[in-house]
């Protein structure tokens, strides 16, 4: 008999909204400022990322904390989720530390790099069953990996622009995550059939092209504004 895939419906759902909420409220400030991210400037511009971030891993650590009538895959996974949900939690404890000025604006941006690097390592290693399943949190290890580099390339070459980048990662981060509750627990698939693993990434794809529609629109917004 085969195992059902790890996690729950909601487990996979909430946060990829959060993930894409995120993204878009990125996106509503560059594109209500007008103008891109100035030197010197912490990655959260305003206050309510850096306390998402907080509040989410404050209340994930009693829903997501195992107990001893947990399977041992499911311990493995509640601690899996506890990990990275206090990887961004400690983000926006060091946002919080950089605005009364005790870490420079660099350190909110290698802070939220190294959250989406442990998102992605603890996705490599997420228990996953071969097919569908792994297919999905592989992506998912993908998009944590790329907002994770394009923030530290942010402040390595600030002058390449490359907040839309961040900012497209995220989103997609975010619907990916959404879109592979759907897969996983409501789309009836079954997971071990290696056409529907080719399904996932095609569907990966058609959500890449979208994100990238909507970033350029934006920027051609932005950029419509200022000439």
């Amino acid at each position: 008999m085969v195992a059902g895939p790890s996690g729950t419906f909601v487990g996979h759902l909430v946060p990829g909204i959060v993930f894409t909420m995120w993204g878009l409220w990125w996106l509503w400030e560059l594109v209500g400022s007008g103008r891109p991210r100035e030197a010197g400037e912490p990655v959260e511009r305003t206050l309510f990322p850096t306390a998402l971030k907080i509040l989410a891993a404050v209340v994930a650590l009693p829903l997501e904390m195992p107990n001893s009538g947990w399977r041992p895959m499911d311990w493995v996974m509640g601690w899996h989720h506890i990990t990275g949900y206090l990887g961004f939690g400690l983000s926006g404890l060091v946002d919080l530390a950089a605005r009364r000025g005790l870490l420079s604006h660099r350190a909110t941006y290698i802070a939220l790099a190294g959250a989406a690097f442990n998102g992605a390592i603890l996705f490599y290693g997420h228990g996953n069953a071969p097919g569908v399943e792994d297919a999905a949190h592989r992506i998912l290890m993908m998009m944590f990996f790329a907002v994770g580099i394009f923030c530290l390339l942010e402040i390595a070459v600030p002058s390449w622009r490359l907040e839309w980048f961040r900012i497209g990662s995220m989103i997609g981060l975010g619907a990916w995550l959404s879109i592979t509750a759907w897969i996983l627990f409501r789309s009836g698939w079954d997971l071990q059939d290696h056409v529907r693993e080719a399904h996932v990434w095609l569907r990966f794809s058609w959500m890449i092209m979208a994100v990238a529609a909507i970033t350029t629109l934006a920027s051609i917004r932005v950029r419509a504004e200022r000439s």
